[in-house]
């Protein structure tokens, strides 16, 4: 079996498959690693104990180094692989290390830069072995990367995260993590302009969830305020930022503001696409957009407004699992894996 592995900064998903690339399991779990490293130790303990695959070859990629608990990028690679090898032998691991290929954990460390941030490369690295011509938008919990593949390569501007920050094929905006403030400080409501607190009150999550883009049950995040993400308290936290409380407007209300803060965020991804395929002067009009991440209905609605073919990540790979689209860096590293050494 081989086991994909994505360590990021607020979870640990993992995509597992035979020696074919078939049976898939797929599973997310919470690894809010910012607060400790043991965060990331009970994430493998709870995975290794739902899918008893420490025997698997673990192929790995990861973002969870640029946490604020690290002292650098480079130190967050070597602790984040010093972990994994508590529980899965040295022998059992490859790291995903882009053009540099399958690493050891070992070279890993010494090759920290191929290493660091370079998900969102194997993801588009299989979507180019499936598409000729396309645009990958991942859009999860926090980020959203735009990748151009034009003649079965991935093409981008740069390859560490201040470069494609710089192009836009990184740009810091999610489906539950990002606060509202981060969208507009101003907002309309009952046909004013209100100016909106600039505290971490609410974010995307609260509106995806009121406008029932996102299942209340599948966010494995916690809210601004600690409370569930069911649409009353939702509501309650969107109503923060204008400086009142939920229960003075009707329900419909609140999801008409947060029909509008979706607007925004449309917007700002739909800007990055346009301005990531500026610079693709040969790319088709009609190459279609391939949404990945929980925040894919994002994509899929820029495609609309591109007006562009869609295709869900899940569909272009031929996994009928919808959850291979939720997590695409985990099952295209297994994926590859699979392709390129079993």
């Amino acid at each position: 079996m081989i086991s994909g592995w994505d360590i990021g900064g607020a979870h640990l998903k993992v995509a597992r498959c035979d020696e074919q690339g078939n049976n898939f399991q797929i599973i997310q779990v919470p690894c809010p690693l910012w607060q400790g490293i043991e965060y990331l130790e009970q994430a493998i303990e709870s995975i290794l104990a739902k899918l008893n695959s420490q025997h698997d070859l673990t192929v790995i990629t990861m973002t969870g180094e640029l946490v604020d608990i690290f002292a650098n990028r480079q130190s967050g690679v070597s602790e984040i692989l010093a972990c994994v090898t508590k529980y899965i032998s040295f022998n059992k691991i490859l790291v995903y290390g882009a053009d540099a290929g399958w690493l050891s954990p070992q070279q890993a460390e010494k090759q920290w830069r191929q290493v660091a941030s370079r998900n969102w490369q194997a993801t588009a690295s299989l979507v180019a072995t499936r598409q000729k011509q396309g645009i990958l938008i991942d859009i999860g919990s926090t980020t959203c990367d735009i990748i151009v593949v034009e003649d079965g390569q991935e093409q981008v501007q740069g390859l560490t995260d201040y470069q494609r920050q710089t192009s836009r094929e990184l740009l810091y905006t999610g489906a539950i993590r990002t606060p509202l403030i981060a969208l507009s400080q101003t907002a309309p409501f009952n046909g004013k302009s209100v100016s909106l607190a600039a505290e971490v009150f609410a974010t995307t999550g609260d509106c995806w969830c009121l406008l029932e883009q996102l299942a209340p049950n599948s966010i494995q995040d916690n809210s601004a305020d600690g409370k569930p993400w069911q649409q009353q308290f939702c509501a309650d936290r969107i109503a923060r930022l204008l400086g009142c409380d939920s229960d003075q407007e009707k329900l419909s209300q609140w999801q008409q503001l947060a029909h509008w803060f979706a607007e925004q965020q449309y917007h700002l991804v739909a800007n990055a696409v346009l301005h990531v395929i500026s610079a693709h002067k040969n790319l088709p009009a009609n190459a279609p957009i391939i949404g990945a991440g929980i925040g894919r209905f994002i994509a899929k609605e820029c495609a609309q407004r591109l007006n562009r073919p869609y295709l869900d990540f899940h569909d272009l790979i031929s996994v009928s699992q919808a959850s291979a689209s939720d997590h695409a860096p985990a099952v295209a590293v297994a994926l590859l894996a699979q392709d390129q050494l079993a």
